[in-house]
């Protein structure tokens, strides 16, 4: 039985895809700079085979694929990449995806306990809240409100003492294996994957990386939880997208 919903901001609520392509393409100028000759598309490749593989930071990784084995011109340009995050992060346009609103309110018809996790900065919390998006949530704060970020098995056991949820009667929403199934899973949760963004290239490496259910568009949200409720293994895995 499902009784409450956790959803992931980035690839779920959020659209990041500018984000990832502004990062790409930073990458590759300071590349050439440094003397290095590649394209925007030659790091997104690089980034995607990093991405598949479930590197926790692919553009670090990426980075150091073209820097190695240079550690003090690596350690500079990370630097500097993270000087530009923050930067481009600070001034972004928050977008809602396309039939987000929908799916959320018909999970909140449907009697279910909504409730935020997300790795993101106070900003964008404020602007999920400004939105509207999570009214109603039983618990609308990010990462860098609560002191603790995913996939801290932590952040999660937070969230669900806090909304008074045991994790059996819970689905993380999210579109990372390794930073929202992975942990879900391990605390015996329920999972759904929207394959969003860059992370929908990454490929499972064990069982417990699989999702439930896997999704496609907002929309099938609510359905893809529905199937779950009428579902008393929680081993069991499907690979049927919706």
């Amino acid at each position: 039985m499902v009784k409450a919903v956790l959803l992931d901001a980035g690839g779920v609520i959020l659209v990041e895809d500018p984000e990832y392509e502004a990062w790409e393409a930073f990458i590759a100028r300071e590349l050439r700079n440094w003397g290095i000759e590649v394209t925007t598309e030659d790091v997104r490749r690089t980034v995607k085979g990093y991405v598949q593989r479930l590197d926790q930071d692919a553009w670090l990784a990426a980075l150091w694929h073209y820097l190695r084995p240079d550690l003090r011109r690596f350690r500079d340009m990370k630097e500097r990449f993270r000087a530009f995050q923050r930067e481009w992060l600070s001034r972004r346009e928050h977008r809602l995806r396309d039939g987000i609103r929908d799916a959320i309110a018909v999970l909140r018809s449907a009697g279910y306990i909504l409730a935020l996790a997300a790795n993101q900065d106070e900003r964008t919390g404020q602007f999920l809240r400004r939105s509207g998006i999570t009214e109603g949530f039983a618990w609308d704060l990010v990462s860098a409100e609560m002191g603790i970020g995913k996939p801290a098995p932590l952040f999660f056991r937070i969230i669900l003492d806090a909304i008074d949820v045991p994790p059996s009667q819970a689905v993380m929403v999210g579109d990372r294996l390794d930073n929202d199934i992975l942990p879900a899973r391990i605390l015996g949760m329920w999972t759904v994957r929207m394959l969003a963004g860059p992370y929908r290239d990454q490929i499972p490496p064990t069982r417990l990386h699989c999702p439930h259910r896997t999704v496609i568009h907002p929309r099938a949200l609510p359905e893809a939880i529905a199937s779950l409720c009428n579902s008393t293994d929680q081993g069991r895995v499907s690979a049927g997208r919706l």
